[in-house]
């Protein structure tokens, strides 16, 4: 699994680059066999302004499909906590989704009887 992390306008880039990259290997490490990469931008919308304005923006490769999941903020660390959480739940849940259309998909086996 490939992980891009970009920082843009944010004061301890490096380090908010590195909390990310730990949180996203954490939630999306066991996914590793079906998330092919992750791009992650971090930016303060406002600038030094201030405000709920620091956006967390995470596209998620997947082999069959891609996710997009944004949360914005105050804090970036905490931002990066909750969006982490999200994209640990809705990729699980996408792998629900697609083991169900599979076993759907599969011819149920034949029922052989037993004879005694």
């Amino acid at each position: 699994m490939e992980v891009q992390i970009k920082a843009k306008g944010l004061p301890a880039a490096k380090t908010l680059r590195n909390h990310a990259a730990r949180r996203i290997q954490g939630a999306l490490g066991r996914f590793g066999h079906v998330v092919q990469s992750v791009s992650v931008r971090l930016s303060d919308i406002n600038g030094p302004r201030g405000g709920a304005d620091k956006l967390c923006r995470i596209v998620i490769q997947m082999k069959n499909r891609s996710l997009v999941v944004e949360e914005l903020g105050d804090d970036m660390r905490r931002v990066i906590d909750r969006i982490t959480e999200r994209v640990q739940y809705n990729v699980s849940r996408q792998i629900d989704k697609l083991a169900a259309i599979n076993r759907k998909l599969l011819p149920e086996p034949a029922l052989v009887p037993v004879h005694a």
